[in-house]
């Protein structure tokens, strides 16, 4: 079905919105948004603002969900593949891991108290996390059932792996530099993953 102009201009001020969310989050946290600041970082009223986005809460929840697609979508997770479950659940580690350090943005702010809260109340959000989770799951599942996790391993320990791994790739600081290779980050990330989650015999010969 084709889209009218119309519709068109409304998504792309959409996308424009939720891409300055994204900066606006990554610069200040949460809780320091406003959208009188988010309405001047994009040049629109904010009537117009609040036209697309009555709340906050929709804002953020529209933010989140259309993040977890794209992180899917740029790791291909669902689609036909050849690839093993592990090497989607890599894929989707390295192309989080690229993103946070792109954009500043930290994976651990999703899951403080408020913020948690708050996507799980909303529909939105919380059918999108609900179907992320549920894809992670059965990969962590079959990864284990085909042997490339280690047996004693239950696919919840896959996913808390993978989520400490995730939560804050970009720190920097006085002594530690900025990554200046986001490919390079990813890739050492994704092997720590890989080689902690082996059966024993082949962590040994790693």
């Amino acid at each position: 079905m084709s889209t009218t102009l119309r519709e068109r201009r409304r998504q792309l001020l959409r996308d424009e919105i939720l891409a300055a969310t994204q900066q606006l989050i990554a610069e200040r946290g949460f809780a320091a948004l406003a959208m009188d600041d988010l309405a001047a970082r994009v040049g629109i009223s904010k009537p117009t603002l609040y036209n697309q986005f009555p709340t906050r809460e929709d804002l953020l929840a529209a933010m989140i969900a259309r993040l977890i697609r794209d992180l899917f979508a740029a790791a291909a997770v669902g689609e036909p593949t050849d690839r093993s479950p592990l090497e989607q659940l890599c894929d989707l580690l390295r192309a989080s891991i690229i993103f946070q350090i792109q954009h500043h943005a930290a994976a651990f702010q999703l899951w403080l108290p408020e913020v948690a809260e708050l996507l799980e109340k909303h529909p939105n959000s919380r059918n999108e996390l609900l179907q992320a989770q549920a894809r992670v799951f059965r990969l962590a599942e079959a990864a284990i059932a085909n042997g490339e996790v280690a047996a004693d391993l239950q696919p919840v320990d896959v996913i808390r792996t993978f989520s400490a791994l995730l939560c804050f790739p970009f720190v920097g600081g006085r002594n530690l530099p900025l990554a200046a290779d986001p490919e390079a980050t990813a890739v050492l990330v994704v092997r720590i993953f890989r080689q902690g989650l082996q059966p024993p015999l082949e962590r040994s010969n790693s």
